[in-house]
């Protein structure tokens, strides 16, 4: 399914081959060095890192609990986005005809 390949593609999942959508634009890997996600990922481990640390732990629970919540939150929410963009260019396309 379409919107699945490109939440995989922005997240780095697929590194192979480019994703192209209509009109040639490309799907980026939005977690590539140096972009926005993956700095901000990089803090989020870090903070992680940190926590444990002061734990004692080499990992918790409740951390990963709260960041595997959070990783379903946005492809839940990923995926919702995708259906309402193609809800609003077919309706826009069914009123320009």
């Amino acid at each position: 399914m379409q919107k699945e390949q490109i939440f995989e593609k922005m997240n780095g999942f697929l590194t192979e081959d480019l994703l192209m959508l209509p009109g040639q634009h490309v799907v980026e890997d939005e977690f590539a060095e140096g972009k926005e996600c993956c700095l901000l990922y990089e803090g989020i481990y870090q903070a992680e890192r940190n926590l444990c640390e002061r734990l004692g732990e080499d990992e918790n629970e409740d951390v990963e609990t709260i960041l595997n919540g959070m990783e379903s939150i946005t492809r839940i929410l990923a995926m919702k986005m995708y259906e309402y963009g193609k809800y609003g260019c077919t309706a826009r396309a069914g009123n320009q005809q």
